[in-house]
């Protein structure tokens, strides 16, 4: 009887070493299919964004901020030997709202031009401060003056800015703005509502057109826009009379948006905002779009495609298990996009990405990377380059560090 024990203890102690070896073995072959690439920076940075240029050149943009409280908006650009070039400054200062959630990014639009975006304070209120602007007409080179898309001049929170190169050396700016906060504490016929609003800028930095998109929306989820083949179409956190905070989009067409229309009824309740935002691309005729919400008490991702009718398909779940959000997405050919979240399993923390297609049919989940749950890992951004995947994100240690890896996606789609 004892050796048969003995017997049973060894079969089972193998089995038990060979599982762990192939979970290894899985963990590390997705490990070996990322590359990172380093990101030229040592002090405190965060908040990184990506961007493709006309000319297909892919730039990374981040905040640094040093020991006197000096942040400064920087960025770099990816080199034909797929390293980031010394990196450049764009803005600075000390009296900026650098916010986990409300991050920077960089725009091309036109000819040579590019804008950037980042928050100042207006007034020692936490949430006080404006959306500043800058452009520049060379490249990056030389950045002229910031200025604003908004001049209510009021002492309130404006951000989550959403940009997009529309022609003819313009571009749109939509932001959530807080100005109705100020007018409602002087005029109790007005009640406070964050607002949804847009810009159309040239590239002297003159505001040329105006709008208000939504009166009422959810007060710090992020916005995002593309180009459409109807043409630009923006998503957000919408927020109705009872609390129902579902995702809706507008389109820019014959100089007005049109009346808002929800993604999808996922009917979630939640009486403050969750601070998580949709995601949207498009490319050729291919639209699609994530978010995150909760339906019956439980976390999702999901993602849909835009039909022929204008309207979103049925919703497809991401292979989550406990996810957080933070999404995004990218097209990746004409019929396939791939979404990008954070999810939390086995108690850590992951960088998640799933592609999909229009029949809706999943490839494996992939895990990119380990990442901190805490708010200041911010929110991972992803740009596809020729036959790669780019990601950033925020690495939480002794101190913040933007992090940086790139995925082929012939990995991904298996």
């Amino acid at each position: 009887m004892e050796v048969q024990n003995i017997k049973d203890s060894i079969i089972k102690c193998f089995v038990f070493v060979c599982l762990l070896s192939f979970i290894a073995g899985c963990s590390n072959s997705e490990a070996n299919k990322v590359q990172y690439i380093d990101v030229p920076t040592e002090v405190k940075s965060s908040e990184p964004s990506l961007m493709l240029s006309s000319d297909h050149s892919l730039y990374l943009s981040w905040i640094e901020t040093d020991s006197s409280g000096l942040s400064q908006l920087r960025f770099s650009k990816l080199t034909d030997d797929d390293t980031w070039s010394e990196p450049n400054t764009i803005a600075g200062g000390k009296n900026w709202f650098v916010n986990w959630a409300d991050f920077p990014s960089l725009t091309a639009f036109g000819q040579n031009n590019m804008v950037a975006h980042y928050l100042e304070k207006s007034a020692a209120d936490t949430y006080a401060y404006d959306v500043k602007l800058t452009i520049s007409n060379d490249e990056g080179k030389s950045w002229n003056s910031s200025f604003s898309p908004h001049d209510d001049q009021t002492n309130t929170e404006h951000g989550f800015v959403s940009k997009l190169d529309i022609s003819n050396d313009r571009f749109m700016s939509v932001w959530l703005d807080g100005r109705q906060y100020a007018y409602a504490a002087k005029d109790s016929t007005l009640t406070k509502e964050m607002t949804l609003r847009s810009a159309i800028i040239n590239s002297k930095g003159e505001i040329l057109k105006e709008h208000v998109i939504d009166d009422r929306v959810c007060d710090c989820c992020q916005t995002d826009i593309t180009m459409t083949s109807q043409g630009p179409m923006v998503v957000y956190r919408d927020r109705s009379d009872k609390e129902i905070r579902d995702i809706y989009f507008s389109i820019y067409k014959n100089e007005n948006w049109s009346v808002p229309k929800v993604v999808n009824n996922d009917n979630w309740y939640i009486p403050g905002c969750p601070v998580n935002g949709p995601a949207i691309a498009s490319s050729n005729s291919l639209t699609a779009i994530s978010w995150y919400t909760v339906s019956n008490q439980l976390q999702k991702v999901k993602m849909a495609f835009l039909a022929s009718s204008g309207e979103f398909s049925e919703p497809i779940d991401l292979n989550y298990v406990n996810p957080l959000g933070r999404v995004d997405i990218e097209i990746l050919n004409a019929d396939q996009a791939v979404v990008s979240w954070m999810d939390n399993s086995n108690e850590r923390s992951k960088i998640m990405l799933q592609v999909v297609d229009r029949s809706g049919q999943k490839s494996a989940a992939f895990t990119v990377s380990d990442v901190s749950e805490e708010r200041s890992s911010g929110f991972p951004r992803m740009i596809l380059k020729d036959d790669y995947l780019y990601i950033t994100w925020t690495e939480v240690g002794t101190q913040l560090k933007v992090k940086s890896a790139k995925i082929n996606t012939a990995i991904l789609s298996k």
